[in-house]
């Protein structure tokens, strides 16, 4: 996985990143599990250590639209487990898309091509979205 390249360590300490803009540039990406927009920064609460009322850092914010991050919490199996019964790989997702976030921040050009966002998430989940759309259109009660 992905997860120590988004460490940034303090001394001892992991940072938890707090970036505004950056969640704002989550929530305008389309949702992980529909491809819909608009969505909400979900934090991802397993990839890193945390306390109590604790969220992680922003860089562990992966895009999901509000039904299914509602399902996500209530789906009663944890979250760690959620992801891991659809075959995604939710941390290495939030490292490509914290990467892509930094990378554009470098990039001089007037206008940014998302294309190879697209290809390195997108095109990989569709596959797995379609293996588990039972799950993923469940109505709501």
């Amino acid at each position: 996985m992905g997860t120590k390249k988004l460490e940034i360590l303090s001394g001892d300490k992991v940072q938890r990143l707090k970036d505004r803009k950056y969640l704002k540039w989550i929530s305008e990406q389309n949702c992980l599990l529909c491809l819909t927009n608009p969505c909400q920064a979900h934090h991802l609460t397993f990839a890193m250590p945390r306390g109590f009322s604790q969220k992680t850092g922003d860089q562990w914010a992966v895009p999901i639209c509000s039904t299914h991050h509602h399902q996500l919490h209530t789906c009663g199996k944890g979250e760690k487990q959620f992801w891991k019964d659809l075959d995604i790989d939710a941390e290495s997702i939030a490292c490509t898309l914290y990467q892509h976030h930094l990378d554009q921040k470098k990039s001089l050009a007037f206008f940014v091509d998302d294309t190879i966002l697209w290809h390195k998430i997108y095109n990989n989940l569709v596959p797995k979205l379609k293996k588990n759309i039972d799950f993923l259109v469940q109505p709501k009660l």
